[in-house]
């Protein structure tokens, strides 16, 4: 059996601010991360795991987070957005369409 039921990756993808693509790290990922980490000890889910990762070639939507097993990617703004993600996708079962990363 897996150690985790839920794998969650938070781009923490930098570039020059000069880039025109950006980078989720300029957009915030640094604080929604640890309010990713926080908040998931805080709700007490057993098997997620949260994760920085590098870049998920998708900064021009980000910053970006995504969910496995299912797969999911969101665009993270707030950390209000990350409260939804671990309550209604984590422990909830259902997608949030509202925040689900537009076609890549």
């Amino acid at each position: 059996m897996p150690k985790y039921t839920h794998h969650l990756f938070m781009c923490m993808n930098e570039r020059p601010a000069s880039d025109p693509r950006g980078s989720c790290t300029a957009r915030g990922a640094g604080p929604l991360m640890e309010h990713l980490k926080v908040r998931a000890k805080e709700m007490d889910l057993p098997g997620v795991r949260a994760n920085k990762a590098g870049c998920l070639d998708a900064c021009d939507r980000g910053p970006s987070l995504v969910v496995y097993p299912e797969g999911v990617w969101y665009t993270v703004r707030t950390t209000a957005d990350i409260d939804r993600i671990l309550e209604e996708h984590v422990k909830g079962g259902r997608v949030v369409e509202s925040l689900r990363m537009r076609e890549m």
